[in-house]
């Protein structure tokens, strides 16, 4: 069948045109746009790991270069202390009030600062006071290295000394000394040094290397003052004369591929202050390894594209061919031909419409594939932005769109935001969450790829791709770890809330929204929470009963504030078993609760209105945590006792005259009894009914007995329309034969004939 196809063709000039006319270029133009893109990928590849790897090492540089600026602040704080410089003035060594103050002000600032090794005030070839950090101890033979360093050094100028401490670790040591020499023999006289533990801060920052990844510190010119990786060495000096045109070039960051002893490198630097540089070398395979990728997938894509364009070149031209060789065979005699003449018009038509269907979809291919990174730069604003109907750029997806993919979003939030404004500058502020998002990228960045964002002022949200699903309690482990480190760089704390992991990454903003609203249950979980999804489901539907605050009432009353502190300690650690709306309105009720009984104390027996509820639950809102909510009940729980304890010793008689008036005022409530009364005033009903007896010389009962039967026989006597129903319910009483009996023991006839007798007694006056 293959010869007969290629018989079929041999020699067919016009088939062999078409075919090179449609095959020749299209693959020429594959070719040569396949090399253009994959150069423009490899140039566009290199151009974002230069920039994004100066980025990341500028931020590192701020937090080694505040270190240094600390060094120098408390160099400049010292000499301006007066103490200290009294210090340095006496010429006999003796300790007073100001040596003490100057020592303390001296222990303060190394207790402040952990990356301080020691300070020393130095005093012709002694020390008048040393202080070193408990975590480099400095015996005898410690002190004279110190002393000699500063007798070597040069007064304002950052100078390094390598040793080994006690323990047997390799130290690096940046010190700064500063002080007064002899105008004559310009020998040192006295002065400070300053040690930091420069060694200890560049290994905590790049504890994590890659293989054949190193960070260095240098100075201007080339000598490594410490090494984090393998590579060059701690006082090594560099001998590449493009190295020291890069630390003298005077730009702030740069970023090159350079050769580099046994291989090539990504190599940035990042300009410091006080003469100092930052660098990095990454290996190149690192760089290198996506391009290779990518290379081998353009390679595939145009052999792909050649064997496709083959294809569509030979029917292609086999379908333009067939009515022209049927038209060609048209023309020579023979049987059939009117027949094939009727068939060729058909046959020419259906193959024109056939190839502008198929131009018509190459174009569309081809619009397609240009279009395929328009909205590479929407991934930013698309984490960052709280609408989920944003659309995932399609260069997201043909990145990490393969099978087994997982996602997972991290959202951290700053615990004490207000801290933060109030005690810090812009600037700070920007330095801080810096370093979040750079603390965020390296613990994670063993994890698989990350995408950190900062949402706004208060919230990060941390972007987790990885080819396996890595676990909720290694992903906590990690947020934990993160906490730690951003509490000892900037002294922050955080929280955080932590979404289900997915497969693939299509509901990136779903999922950054639920993280984001796990961080607000920290409310019950307590300072640096880490909530996860899973948790946060759990909780809103946890909590479905109420709260039985009786017994915790009943403490308050009794004035027991200890056993009030242990009942309320155990309800709220109901709460934290409950939804976040449910443990709050709970603790909103209690207060609630609190709050009424306070004013019955103070006599104020108003309705406890909407607007009391709202202001008392702003008072509530204050408190981000459950267990900071103890702050108001407590103050509460104090102001209640005091008023018990002021009203158990004050005299208590004049209630029975408050309670005349009250009486007098609303004895047409049904519901007054002894017992009641005695509660309003807050004593035992025993207590009152003795104390009404003896101040009033009626017993409870009676007295308000006959009060309203007096008040009853005015109306009967007043208002003659009235019923006696209706004149029983305003005098209290609720059963009409009662009232009546009642009525008849005080006046010895019953309501109906008082009224008869008063009417008849006016008619004989008449």
């Amino acid at each position: 069948m293959k010869k007969d196809l290629l018989k079929k063709y041999r020699g067919k000039k016009i088939f062999l045109n078409m075919f090179q006319a449609v095959f020749v270029l299209p693959v020429l133009c594959i070719v040569f746009a396949c090399i253009w893109g994959f150069f423009w990928f490899r140039a566009s590849r290199i151009e974002t790991e230069k920039q994004n790897d100066k980025n990341t090492l500028y931020a590192s540089s701020l937090m080694v270069n505040n270190y240094i600026d600390l060094t120098g602040n408390t160099m400049e704080v010292l000499r301006n202390d007066a103490y200290v410089r009294k210090t340095l003035a006496k010429t006999d060594f003796f300790w007073d009030g100001d040596m003490s103050v100057a020592a303390q002000k001296v222990l303060n600032m190394v207790m402040i600062e952990p990356m301080f090794q020691a300070v020393y005030i130095l005093k012709g070839d002694e020390y008048r006071i040393k202080c070193s950090n408990p975590a480099y101890p400095l015996d005898e033979q410690g002190d004279r290295m110190m002393i000699e360093t500063f007798y070597q050094s040069q007064f304002g100028t950052y100078g390094v000394k390598y040793y080994i401490d006690v323990y047997g670790s390799s130290r690096t040591l940046l010190y700064l000394t500063a002080g007064e020499q002899d105008a004559a023999t310009g020998e040192k006289e006295n002065g400070i040094i300053i040690g930091l533990d420069i060694g200890r801060i560049m290994d905590r920052l790049f504890r994590e290397n890659r293989e054949g990844e190193q960070y260095l510190l240098a100075d201007g010119e080339g000598n490594v003052i410490h090494a984090c990786g393998a590579g060059y060495a701690k006082g090594e000096r560099f001998e590449e004369e493009w190295l020291l045109e890069l630390l003298n070039n005077g730009d702030i960051k740069q970023s090159q591929i350079a050769g580099q002893r046994e291989g090539r490198y990504l190599v940035s630097c990042v300009n410091m202050e006080n003469g100092f540089y930052l660098m990095h070398f990454l290996p190149y395979n690192y760089v290198a390894k996506p391009i290779a990728h990518m290379r081998n997938t353009f390679i595939a894509i145009v052999l792909l594209l050649i064997l496709l364009v083959l294809l569509f070149a030979f029917g292609m031209s086999n379908w333009v061919y067939s009515p022209i060789d049927e038209a060609i065979q048209t023309t020579s005699p023979g049987d059939g031909q009117e027949h094939n003449r009727e068939k060729l018009p058909e046959r020419v038509e259906k193959t024109e419409l056939a190839g502008i269907v198929q131009t018509y979809r190459t174009m569309v291919r081809t619009m397609n594939d240009l279009n395929l990174r328009k909205e590479q730069d929407e991934l930013t604003h698309y984490l960052g932005g709280r609408s989920m109907q944003g659309k995932l750029p399609e260069w997201v997806e043909e990145t990490y769109g393969k099978e087994g993919i997982h996602s997972r979003v991290i959202c951290l939030r700053i615990s004490d935001m207000e801290d933060l404004y109030e005690n810090h500058t812009e600037e700070a502020r920007l330095f801080v969450h810096h370093t979040i998002a750079n603390v965020i990228q390296q613990a994670l960045k063993p994890l698989g790829d990350v995408l950190v964002n900062s949402v706004d002022e208060e919230y990060t949200a941390a972007i987790l791709f990885t080819e396996q699903e890595v676990s909720e309690e290694e992903l906590i482990g990690k947020t934990r770890e993160i906490f730690s480190v951003i509490r000892d760089l900037v002294h922050i704390g955080m929280d955080a809330g932590i979404s289900n992991g997915r497969e693939g990454f299509g509901e990136l903003a779903a999922m950054y929204q639920m993280a984001r609203a796990a961080t607000a249950y920290r409310f019950v979980y307590g300072i640096d929470a880490i909530v996860t999804e899973d948790q946060m489901a759990k909780k809103a539907l946890g909590g479905k009963g109420n709260v039985d605050t009786k017994n915790l009432i009943s403490l308050l009353k009794t004035g027991d504030g200890e056993k009030f502190q242990a009942e309320y300690g155990r309800i709220t650690q109901e709460l934290k078993g409950y939804s976040i709306q449910n443990a709050r309105d709970a603790l909103l009720d209690m207060a609630a609760e609190m709050v009424k009984y306070y004013n019955s104390l103070c006599f104020h027996f108003e309705t406890f209105s909407r607007s009391d509820y709202e202001k008392l639950a702003a008072e509530l809102g204050r408190f981000g945590y459950l267990d900071d909510a103890w702050e108001w009940f407590s103050e509460m729980r104090d102001r209640i006792c005091n008023m018990l304890a002021k009203a158990k010793q004050a005299d208590r008689e004049d209630v029975v005259e408050r309670a005349i008036a009250y009486l007098r005022e609303n004895y047409a409530d049904p519901n007054i009894s002894a017992q009641y009364i005695a509660e309003m005033y807050h004593i035992t009903p025993s207590y009152f009914s003795r104390l009404f007896n003896e101040r009033s010389g009626y017993a409870f009962p009676d007295y308000l007995a006959t009060l309203r039967i007096e008040e009853a026989g005015k109306i009967l006597l007043t208002d003659t329309g009235r019923s006696i129903q209706e004149i029983c319910e305003m005098v209290g009483y609720t059963n009409a034969s009662y009232f009546t009996a009642t009525f008849k023991k005080k006046y010895g006839i019953t309501p109906g004939q008082f009224r008869k007798n008063h009417a008849k007694s006016e008619e004989n006056l008449q």
